[in-house]
């Protein structure tokens, strides 16, 4: 009976080391799983990291070109006043083929004592000309340094 119970506790131990053998396997390979997916998920990380420091870049370009875009909008307007204020006071003269027919008769309504206010016509037409042109001017630069800085 002794050697029965021995045979019997024998091979419960044997069983018993089986099972362990098994589960400590089993324990390996998930920790071996739980490092590789570390790994891509640091990975994963540092990309995204890199990602969102191109994109910061890429913001500060661009705040960058608007703010050169606005103000050379801002100039553009300031272009346009001064021709037409320097054009107003005689400090700035127009080609000859944008001066108008300067020789031409006012309306025969207009008292003599008035103008027929052509010269501040083409004043102002000039002053917008001029901002207009200054402006699209600025908007074409900027959106240009837009896609260069978006080419980096």
């Amino acid at each position: 009976m002794l050697t029965r119970a021995l045979l019997v506790a024998v091979a419960a131990l044997a069983l018993l080391a089986i099972w362990q053998r098994g589960t400590v396997a089993q324990a390996e390979h998930a920790q071996e799983n739980a490092q590789v997916a570390k790994k891509v998920a640091e990975q994963e990380r540092d990309n995204a990291i890199a990602v969102i420091a191109v994109e910061r870049q890429r913001v500060k370009r661009a705040e960058a070109v608007a703010n050169q875009y606005e103000q050379e909008k801002a100039d553009a307007e300031s272009k346009g006043t001064a021709v037409a204020d320097g054009l107003r006071a005689g400090n700035l003269r127009l080609q000859q083929r944008w001066a108008g027919c300067e020789a031409r008769v006012s309306d025969l309504a207009a008292s003599p004592g008035q103008s027929d206010g052509a010269a501040d016509d083409r004043a102002d037409s000039a002053g917008r000309i001029v901002r207009a042109a200054a402006a699209c001017d600025a908007q074409v630069r900027g959106l240009q340094a837009l896609v260069r800085a978006d080419r980096e």
